[in-house]
């Protein structure tokens, strides 16, 4: 049997071709396919870190509420510290005012007498002024606010004798004793 073909060459020839370019075809439109699909993922990513980040803003607007919320903490506790401090600068004041006019009233003998407590700048040193009768009773006053141990350091007297008309003129001592008081805080 003898076999004839029908087709010519040139047919066969453009059917190969024909079928080589729908396989080429086929390939870019699969690889188009899968380019598109993994766009896609890529668009979903995408999206999903979008809506992560849009999330994580939120939260660090509530952070920085909170930041805010310590700082204005700080500076208030800031501002508690330094009343404290007043306060603590304004007791100290007072209580060696305080104490100053207890050790002088305390230690006060017959014959003496203050006329002014007068309390420096510093709070730290006391001038008292007064009268007495002698020197003697003006000496135990002296001694008395000095004594070892006491609150009053550093003690000076000034003494300036005065005439005055009182039974048999006699003399009346004026002075003035200007005294620190000890750091005794606690």
């Amino acid at each position: 049997m003898i076999k004839v073909n029908l087709i010519p060459v040139k047919e066969k020839k453009k059917r190969k071709e024909l079928f080589i370019i729908l396989c080429i075809g086929a390939v870019v439109i699969f690889i188009s396919l899968g380019m598109a699909w993994v766009y896609g993922l890529r668009l979903g990513v995408k999206n999903m870190l979008n809506k992560e980040i849009a999330q994580v803003d939120e939260e660090s607007k509530g952070y920085q509420e909170k930041i805010n919320e310590e700082k204005d903490l700080e500076s208030k506790e800031t501002s508690l510290e330094a009343f404290q401090k007043t306060v603590k600068g304004i007791s100290d004041a007072q209580r060696k005012a305080v104490m100053a006019l207890d050790q002088f009233a305390v230690n006060l003998p017959d014959g003496v007498w203050i006329t002014s407590i007068t309390q420096g700048k510093d709070g730290n040193i006391f001038t008292i002024q007064g009268y007495a009768f002698t020197e003697t009773n003006l000496q135990n006053y002296f001694n008395a606010i000095q004594k070892p141990g006491g609150v009053l350091k550093e003690a000076t007297v000034t003494i300036n004798n005065i005439s005055a008309s009182v039974a048999n003129n006699r003399q009346i001592n004026q002075f003035t004793i200007s005294a620190k008081i000890a750091d005794t805080s606690s």
